[in-house]
Parts: structure tokens; sequence; C-alpha cells
């Protein structure tokens, strides 16, 4: 179905000519004066309105303003042949998506008519917390506040773009989320779409996973490896925490960048790729700049467009749609059937830090879905991870592994592993009071394997 734009202006020659340049393209709907297109906007329903501000009956800036006090997701960009920094400013303070300058060419407005069609797009997808039945659906943003709208919009101006993206933002919010977002409502979305988590890579490691290898490149190179840019060719490759990248891979992506070439580890050639870098970072990378840690002009190539995405602590009235969303989404992956969350556990959600983000909130929201009794989640279903106090699982494995190797343990990683293993299975068989089929789902395992595990340990549970 075809986009609807609601052309608005009191010369019949001017909607005459847009109909005929953007008719072929979009539904177009007309509108003689202010007061004409609230009534079309509410019959019509348009995805998108072009309005003139100088008009007889009621002008573009008032009708702007009514317009988006009932339709507030619909983009409205403002047009004008009297342009003044005043009015720009009105118009986008009353909620305009853009301002335009009378004359203009139809290129650049179609630029505008594309990215405002995007961002309602993204803005009709957070505003929506519905879930469908299929695991397809999982990844979506979700909520209604300012906030994550706002981040909604920038989506949508940047996503029809090629230019590289730099995501900022804590552990948790959802930065792999916005970076699918750009991806699926861009003009590669039928291309590859390869993430790179930048930290869990071992650093011998990354420059062969990002840019591949030749044969006999090191010891054990059998044969030539394509890497991570190159599969990704024509697509959008996603770097997650590239502040810790090491400095000689810095240099490759920046090149990369620079140039849209690298040279496979071992190799001479140079390979030619077309992609789009999105970054991520959880760190302040302007002090990692001045600390030496990165590298200033990779920096300033990444952060061509920065987007921010807020802590779900700035977002707080998102917290019932998120959790009605992640309710749903772990009915699916566990086969379970809860209906909802009682008042006053959802008003404990809301109250609660949430140091760990979205992600902590889906991980408890799960966690409860898994050891409830009963179709609703109530207070005693609901034990927060302890990041108050103790700091992130990193941070907690840290320092366990330092006291690790203080103690002089023969064989430390194997003995610590089977340690944590048999810990997580004992607190999910204690949590679940024993059942094996919630256990293995809380632990994210088969039931085979759980049962397995059991045996190995010598665990005494009932079933």
């Amino acid at each position: 179905m075809r986009n609807r734009i609601l052309i608005v202006d009191d010369e019949m020659a001017v909607r005459y000519s847009f109909e005929r340049a953007f008719g072929e393209e979009y539904s177009i709907v007309t509108a003689e004066n202010g007061m004409d297109a609230l009534h079309k906007v509410e019959n019509e329903k348009p995805d998108l309105v072009l309005m003139d501000i100088k008009m007889p009956v009621l002008n573009g800036i008032d009708a702007l303003k009514k317009m988006k006090g009932s339709y507030p997701n619909i983009p409205i960009i403002m047009m004008t042949a009297f342009g003044d920094t005043e009015t720009a400013i009105e118009a986008m303070k009353d909620g305009a998506y853009d301002y335009v300058t009378k004359p203009f060419e139809n290129s650049e407005l179609r630029t505008i008519v594309e990215k405002g069609l995007a961002s309602a797009r993204l803005l009709a997808e957070a505003s929506c917390s519905r879930i469908d039945d299929t695991p397809s659906y999982a990844e979506r943003i979700v909520g209604k506040s300012n906030a994550i709208l706002n981040v909604c919009k920038l989506i949508g101006q940047v996503a029809h773009t090629n230019v590289p993206v730099l995501l900022v933002g804590e552990s948790g919010v959802g930065k792999e989320l916005v970076a699918r977002a750009i991806y699926h409502h861009s003009n590669r979305k039928n291309k590859p779409f390869i993430a790179v988590n930048c930290a869990a890579l071992p650093e011998n490691l990354v420059e062969s996973e990002l840019f591949g290898h030749e044969h006999g490149a090191f010891t054990g190179a059998d044969k030539r490896r394509i890497g991570r840019f190159e599969q990704c060719n024509g697509g959008t490759i996603f770097l997650d925490e590239i502040g810790d990248m090491s400095p000689m891979t810095q240099s490759k992506v920046l090149r990369v960048l620079q140039d849209s070439t690298f040279e496979r580890l071992g190799g001479s050639q140079p390979v030619k790729v077309d992609v789009r870098v999105i970054a991520a970072t959880n760190k302040n990378l302007p002090d990692e700049v001045k600390a030496g840690h990165f590298r200033n002009d990779l920096y300033h190539r990444l952060n061509v467009v920065s987007l921010s995405i807020p802590p779900l602590r700035e977002r707080r009235e998102d917290i019932p749609s998120l959790a009605e969303y992640f309710i749903k989404k772990a009915n699916i992956d566990t086969g379970h059937n809860i209906k909802g969350i009682q008042p006053d556990a959802l008003m404990m959600l809301e109250n609660y830090s949430w140091t760990g983000n979205v992600r902590e909130l889906e991980n408890t929201i799960r966690r409860a879905v898994v050891i409830s009794k009963g179709n609703v989640i109530g207070n005693e279903d609901l034990l927060f991870e302890k990041t108050e106090t103790t700091g992130s699982i990193a941070d907690a494995v840290n320092f366990i592994a330092e006291k690790i190797f203080l103690s002089g343990i023969n064989d430390p990683y194997n003995e610590v592993i089977a340690e944590v293993e048999k810990a997580l299975i004992k607190k999910a068989l204690e949590l679940t009071k024993g059942n094996q089929v919630k256990a293995s789902s809380l632990l994210g395992i088969t039931r085979v394997t759980l049962r397995k595990k059991i045996e190995e340990y010598n665990l005494n549970v009932s079933t």
C-alpha cells in the first residue's frame, strides 16, 4: 500500500504541482487551508503532511498545533515563501518534523519526505507494545516516552543515509536493537547485517575476524579466510564495544572508513568493500582519546552522527509496556501462559534502579515467568540482580578471577567452570522448587542437558 501524503496550500497551482511531482509514488490528498486540513487529517489518516504557513481561515502554525495535539506521531513538514528564523524555531518548537523555504528542489523535498515517513514507521513501532505470537517479532523498540520517541525520530532521519553512526549508552540499553532498526529502515536492508562484539574477541583474533587472512598468514592458517567486512559487502556492519578495540585494528577500521579498502592478514592486495559502519560503546570515547586509548581520527570518522540511547531510569514510563512485552516474549520462548503482572509488583519494577537497564529488566521478567506459580506475576516472583551494590557480572567475575589466581589452584579453569556450573544448576533448581522443566528454561538449556548435569554433579533433587 502506498503512503498517503496530505498537501496543504491555498494556491491551486502549488497543490497541482505536488500532485504531478509525487502522485506516481504516493497517494496524494489536498487541502486549501488549515481548517480543511484538520478535517482531512481526521478522515483520510495521512502518513505525512506538507503544509504551507501563510494561509487564510486557519494558518499553518495554528493548524500544526491542533494536529500535533490530536495526532502527535504524524510528521508535518512546514513550507513558506517567507522564511525567517523565528518562524522556523516556532514551527519546530510546536512539533514540526522539518521546515523548508520555497522555492526548493523536488529532490531535496523528496529526501525530507522519505526521512519523515521512515521516522513515522519507527514511531508507530515504538508506540506499540503488542507482540505477535512469532519469535521473529522479538526485536522491537518498545516505549512511548519522549526519550525513546526522540531516538526513533533520529533513526528515521539517519537510516536512509550511508554515513557512519556512533551509538552511545550504558550496557543493556539496547544499542544493537537500535543498530538493527537503522539497518531495517535503510536502503541496505536486503543486504547482510553482521554484528561483531569487539570486546568478546581475543585480541589476537580480532584482525583476522574482521578482515580475514591469507593462507599461511600465521600458524594454523591453512586456507584463506574471508573476514566480516568482506562478508558484509553492500550491507551494514555493527561494531559493538568499539572502545575495546586494539590500536592496530583501529587503524585498519579507519582505512575502511576513509577509502573503503583493507588488506587481509598476511596479504598485500587491497580489498575493496562497500560497507556501512554502525559502532557502539558504553565508554566515553573523548576521554579515551585524551588518555591515548582511542584514535582521535577514528573517533571523528565514526562520530558523523552520534545517537545517545537513554538508560531505563530516564524512561521509567516505558517500564509497563516493556514488562508486558517481555512477558509475552517469555511466554513464547518458554511455553508458559502468564497473563500479566500485579499492580504492586509493577510498582516495584518502576521504582527499581535498573543499573543493568532494559537487559536486566528482561532477565528479571523472564525469571519471574519461569518461577511464577500462578498466571500473574507477583512480588514474590521478582528476584532482582544485586547490581546496586555488587556492580555488573563482569565486575564480579573479574574480582573472583583475581582471587582464584592468587589462591594457587592447580587447574583453575576447569575447576572454577565446574563449580560455577554446579552452583547455577543448584540455584535454578532451588528457585523452581526442583521443577526440571522450569529450571532448564531458566538456565537456557534443554531438559536432557540438565538431567545429564544433575547426574554428573550427583545432585539430589525432586522432579
